[in-house]
């Protein structure tokens, strides 16, 4: 997650819809299992609504670059040829067997 002490460099505006706005006021109830779901997926996540709303935010991100990376990996994947993949194989093969040996010394 990105740094809370960062600086900021600009605001932005995000209009709430009716359930949008139930869930920012569940997050903001310390008693709330929503709240606590917070605080299982991020340290120090504040009491202020600007701290609680970015910290949401930062978990959002952190989840939509995961799944960015998962795409550009299994696009990687489909591109390369049978013979790239043999070499791969072939070489993540030879790097267990160099530990495994090393394991046995």
């Amino acid at each position: 997650m990105g740094s809370m002490s960062a600086e900021t460099v600009r605001r932005e505006s995000l209009p709430l819809t009716e359930s949008d706005a139930t869930i920012v006021d569940k997050l903001m109830n310390p008693h709330s299992l929503e709240r606590w779901a917070l605080n299982q997926l991020a340290e120090n996540v504040g009491t202020t609504k600007a701290a609680v709303l970015r910290t949401a935010f930062h978990i959002g991100l952190d989840r939509i670059v995961e799944t960015a990376q998962d795409e550009g990996y299994r696009r990687l994947a489909e591109s390369m040829t049978e013979e790239e993949r043999a070499e791969r194989r072939a070489t993540t093969y030879s790097r267990r067997r160099a530990r495994a040996q090393r394991g046995d010394e």
